[in-house]
């Protein structure tokens, strides 16, 4: 028998919303219960987002450098960053990550010279400094930045989210309606949700191999 010989299913957020009750044994009847269904649907993606650092979101960026300038200021939409390196003369070499108190404790932060830490400041729009400060404006660095996502917009629109992480939205979408409309079912659609955010994890970490060389070679 011939199968269908398309890949195009995906579910727009009316659907999400609209599954989501389902499993709660119950029927979307106004807007109110739509729209408080969207708000809980933005507040899960963002628990997704904190419980899950989902690879689709993870963007590699290129922030220009300028000479004497050891602060620059990034996307609201950045969490997170990783995987620093500084580009020069088309050779990456890699940056160290610090915490804040290792960048606290530089004495003379206007040296300059050849970039080598970098120091993510976890603002409402963060900054990212990095010590030593630019000795040129031709350097760029390169890293990957973890970023929001996107909020639930108009109920025909798509959620900001692979097809693959559509079941563990509509689990936790249930359990989180099942909080105010059908308390009885809480705890086996939270079983399930937890559940489908396993696999769901272990399915989208990186699958690269890990290699450690004795010497740093």
């Amino acid at each position: 028998m011939a199968t269908s010989g398309t890949t195009a299913f995906t579910l727009d957020a009316a659907d999400v919303i609209e599954e989501a009750y389902e499993r709660c044994g119950k029927e979307l009847r106004s807007g109110f219960e739509t729209k408080s269904a969207r708000r809980s649907l933005n507040l899960l993606l963002q628990e997704i987002q904190n419980r899950h650092r989902p690879l689709w979101k993870e963007v590699l960026t290129i922030q220009a450098l300028s000479q004497g300038v050891a602060s620059y200021t990034l996307s609201a939409d950045i969490l997170e960053i990783s995987d620093v390196v500084l580009r020069r003369d088309g050779t990456d070499t890699s940056m160290t990550l610090i915490e804040r108190g290792v960048y606290q404790n530089f004495r003379d932060k206007a040296t300059e010279g050849r970039p080598s830490q970098a120091y993510f400041e976890k603002l409402t729009i963060p900054v990212l400094h990095i010590y030593t400060t630019p000795e040129n404006a031709t350097d760029t660095l390169r890293f990957y930045a973890r970023e929001r996502i996107e909020d639930v917009g108009p109920y025909d629109k798509t959620l900001d989210i692979p097809i693959n992480a559509i079941p563990v939205v509509i689990s936790g979408l249930a359990y989180y309606l099942a909080i105010k409309i059908a308390p009885e079912r809480t705890k086996d659609l939270k079983f399930i949700y937890d559940e489908e955010l396993l696999r769901f994890k272990a399915e989208d970490a990186s699958k690269a191999a890990l290699f450690i060389l004795p010497g740093g070679r």
